[in-house]
């Protein structure tokens, strides 16, 4: 297990996130998991998006925070807290706007529509190195550690 700078990997996982315009959220409640494919925009190391009061994943964040996300090849474990109204959320919906205007037009000024914030708490990046070997990189936020595991595979 190699060991890595906590503050220079991170900052490069959050530089890659913050480019990110899309990320699949894993949502879970009663024994039941859904995922969809979300228009996202990060935040002061936060990722947000927005959603209906009356969609599964409202519900189900209600019932249990504990969410996951998929970018490319960076996995997010994270909480997720709702917000309030999303069209009461100038800073997000400046940025959302100038990335997701279509999204911004249709659903931002429904009444229903809510602001999501994901903290993340762990993230796991796959890597291939020049050689080709696998390896996934992890970040425990909470205990700003980091390091690499070389993964089994098949020359």
């Amino acid at each position: 297990m190699e060991q890595l700078n906590f503050e220079i990997e991170l900052n490069k996982i959050y530089e890659k996130i913050g480019k990110a315009k899309f990320a699949v959220l894993a949502t879970s409640s009663q024994n039941k998991p859904t995922a969809r494919t979300m228009s996202i925009v990060f935040i002061d190391n936060k990722i947000y998006c927005q959603t209906s009061t009356e969609y599964v994943k409202y519900k189900q964040i209600c019932e249990n925070n504990n969410v996951a996300l998929c970018i490319e090849n960076i996995q997010i474990e994270g909480i997720a807290n709702i917000k309030g109204k999303t069209i009461e959320q100038n800073k997000f919906i400046e940025i959302f706007k100038e990335n997701h205007n279509g999204s911004y037009k249709k659903y931002s000024g429904l009444e229903e529509s809510r602001l999501i914030e994901i903290i993340p708490k762990k993230i796991v990046v796959w890597e291939y190195n020049s050689n080709g070997t696998p390896s996934r990189m992890f970040l425990e936020l909470e205990t700003k550690k980091t390091y690499r595991e070389m993964e089994k595979y098949i020359e």
